[in-house]
């Protein structure tokens, strides 16, 4: 969250990590390799994959279908209606009660596209998908082992622990060129960070990363005294569980920096001069209530919709900021009272890459007849 992207270059990479796990470790067709900018419009935060019935689905809040792709194309509004009755996505209500608990306990039946990590996949599915037949007599258990194969992706590119060894090809890409990938922060934003903390303000940094790869990226993005910008440093949270889990399942350690391990011991005082790792939110929200200079409230703020956003909704006190990718499309007009509702898109050439012409705006839903002209679009 604290980290800018260049989106650009970040995306595609995602794409192709993916891409050549399983094309080079399961012996998917190269083609899978091939993705040309009209197949990434495919992809956008906030998509779900239905394993059911093998559609990418553009769900709203009360669970009414906006899109549906099931790999080659969208599907008409008529076609929706034949499919899914009233138009509504029979498991929304299942989805949304899987983060009332562990993500251990969730649902296998769907997939949630919550993150710049997992949206660029979106395409990579549907050009799969749409090399099949669901004739074929095989078509379901193809499918179900090529999910299987794209989740293992996930773990072979994030596991953190991959980070030192030098696993996967997402780690290994990004300690090569993290300069291509990671921006600067602005002096302006240090200013800020540095003015609200002199004032007081207790700000803590709470990351699913290991402190390995958070140390890469906070030291490239905001210099080696990254560290002096913040109050208590968090790392490997193990997010959603650090919000949904119970606070004696999530206990805190202490990273040892000097011998690069993980002390054995739990800590029962977080560490403000140390990295504190995993634990739960109860102890952060007791640590910041307890060294504020005066009485406030706690913002968080995330941008993985799963485990920032969804469960600390759901189980904290915090007040919730959310960050989405798109809004970069939509940046602040400089004159105060400007005319939001009638404000015309504006695309940055480097941001351009988020906006989605195929399932449109993050931010709002199409009307139906937009259907037909997105289908004739769609480049499947």
């Amino acid at each position: 969250t604290l980290v800018n992207y260049s989106l650009k270059e970040f995306l595609p990479m995602v794409y192709d990590v993916t891409a050549r796990f399983l094309v080079e470790q399961k012996g998917y067709p190269k083609h899978l390799l091939q993705c040309e900018d009209p197949e990434l419009k495919l992809m956008r935060q906030g998509l779900i994959l239905d394993r059911t019935t093998h559609h990418i689905l553009d769900v709203s809040s009360t669970g009414e279908l906006i899109s549906v792709h099931d790999g080659k194309c969208f599907l008409t509004k008529e076609k929706i209606s034949s499919i899914y009755p009233d138009s509504s996505w029979p498991h929304h209500g299942a989805f949304y009660k899987a983060f009332d608990c562990d993500v251990s306990s969730s649902p296998t039946s769907y997939f949630f596209f919550d993150s710049p990590f997992v949206s660029p996949v979106v395409p990579l599915i549907t050009k799969h998908l749409g090399t099949l037949s669901r004739a074929e007599p095989n078509f379901e258990e193809k499918s179900t082992i090529f999910y299987k194969d794209l989740i293992e992706s996930f773990s072979f590119n994030y596991n953190p622990d991959n980070f030192k060894t030098k696993s996967g090809f997402y780690f290994t890409e990004m300690i090569k060129n993290t300069d291509k990938y990671i921006c600067k922060a602005s002096q302006k934003f240090k200013d800020r960070l540095k003015e609200l903390k002199d004032n007081g303000v207790k700000l803590v940094v709470v990351t699913a990363s290991h402190i390995d790869y958070t140390e890469l990226l906070m030291h490239h993005a905001y210099g080696p005294d990254w560290r002096d910008y913040f109050d208590l440093v968090c790392c490997r949270a193990r997010k959603p569980g650090f919000f949904t889990s119970s606070p004696s399942s999530r206990p805190f350690f202490l990273w040892n920096n000097k011998l690069k391990v993980v002390d054995k011991g739990i800590i029962s005082e977080l560490d403000p001069k140390g990295t504190n790792l995993e634990g739960h939110w109860t102890m952060v929200d007791k640590w910041i209530k307890c060294n504020a200079e005066k009485p406030g409230r706690v913002a968080y703020v995330g941008d993985s919709f799963k485990s920032d956003i969804i469960s600390t909704k759901l189980f904290t006190s915090w007040d919730l900021f959310a960050i989405v990718l798109e809004g970069r499309n939509f940046p602040r007009d400089e004159v105060e009272n400007c005319d939001h509702v009638n404000k015309k898109r504006h695309l940055n050439k480097s941001d351009s890459i988020i906006g989605s012409n195929s399932w449109g705006s993050f931010f709002w839903k199409p009307r139906f007849h937009d259907y037909d002209s997105r289908e004739a679009a769609s480049p499947f």
